[in-house]
């Protein structure tokens, strides 16, 4: 599946000092006012010193760097929307009092502002105070960022993919658990003893997180699971989840590829508004030189929210096969089937 150009193309910046270069080294939360649903959204901004520059990451996708001068930065990254088209954006800034903000232009058009701030430290030993999560959680707004910085293994994987046969979504199968966890449809929470289960509006999937203490079964790397097997525990506010497990397969239409080896951690929390943030963290060295990230964010539903029934039927598509005579060039390809 192709990619966009415009990470391909290496722009020269203006020279500037070290001591300035560094002050926009580091992780920071990115916010910008529109994200794939127009919407406000979240994600990860990391700034690296790479020789005499810096390199850009947004939620862990490579983004060009535009300009460096002073306190002022420019970087542009893609981005898909809720249709699953890419789009280009340009984000402009200044670094002032330790934030960075400025404003973003997509294809010529203004998307409003955005900033960063620096990343708090994250206290992993604190006692444990569970937040009420119970609920239905409306369509996640995110960044939703395109490009990737694969491996020649994910390169591969991605160039053998074919969306009009492959995706998984197009027989009505599971779509796993990261595409699930940032797909436009509502979930439901529901705290029990000892778990932790999510209802997803999308395919009706259940998920159970595990928050009994115990581990991993044995052999879960080949247990080839959609949802993987998640194990959960508070840290603080803060409902950290680690999923394993995971089969092989996508995470988005694009045909971003998931390994069996790949691990994704979960933060659960809610913000001073009571909307829920879940940050994702997937680790797949197989695939991606760096782990891919989102930030996702949800609002509640009022108690007497109904879920729509989300209907499915592979009929259409495999009939469009026959019509387009592509049927047997899709029972070829089983290997590459998800």
């Amino acid at each position: 599946m192709g990619r966009l150009v415009f990470l391909g193309c290496l722009l020269l910046v203006p020279a500037v000092s070290i001591s300035q270069q560094n002050d926009f080294v580091g992780s920071w939360l990115l916010w910008v006012e529109a994200g794939n649903q127009g919407e406000p959204a979240y994600g990860s901004l990391d700034v690296e010193q790479a020789g005499d520059t810096l390199a850009v990451y947004v939620d862990g996708g490579p983004a060009a760097l535009l300009e460096l001068e002073g306190n002022r930065i420019g970087f542009e990254f893609d981005w898909d929307d809720l249709w699953d088209l890419p789009h280009v954006s340009v984000l402009n800034g200044m670094l002032e009092n330790g934030v960075i903000s400025g404003t973003v232009r997509s294809e010529g058009q203004d998307r409003g502002a955005w900033r960063a701030t620096r990343r708090l430290p994250v206290d992993r030993n604190a006692p444990p105070e569970p937040a009420d999560l119970n609920g239905i959680w409306g369509p996640p707004a995110l960044i939703s960022r395109h490009t990737f910085d694969l491996t020649e293994a994910g390169r591969a994987a991605d160039a053998a993919y074919d969306p009009t046969l492959d995706d998984p979504i197009l027989r009505c199968v599971s779509d796993g658990l990261v595409r699930m966890s940032h797909g436009p449809f509502h979930i439901e929470v529901l705290e029990g003893d000892g778990r932790v289960v999510v209802i997803h509006e999308d395919l009706h999937e259940v998920r159970r997180i595990y928050t009994d203490g115990r581990g991993f079964p044995e052999g879960i790397e080949d247990a080839g699971l959609a949802m993987g097997f998640s194990i959960g525990h508070w840290e603080g506010s803060t409902f950290v989840i680690e999923t394993r497990g995971l089969k092989r397969t996508v995470w988005d239409a694009a045909g971003m590829p998931i390994s069996p080896s790949a691990i994704v951690t979960e933060r659960w929390y809610l913000d001073d508004t009571g909307r829920l943030h879940i940050e994702i963290s997937m680790d797949d060295p197989e695939n991606y030189h760096r782990p891919v990230l989102m930030h996702i964010v949800r609002s509640k539903r009022p108690a007497d929210t109904v879920v729509p029934e989300y209907a499915c039927d592979p009929h259409g598509f495999y009939r469009g096969l026959e019509f387009s005579d592509q049927l047997q060039e899709y029972w070829g390809r089983s290997g590459n089937r998800l």
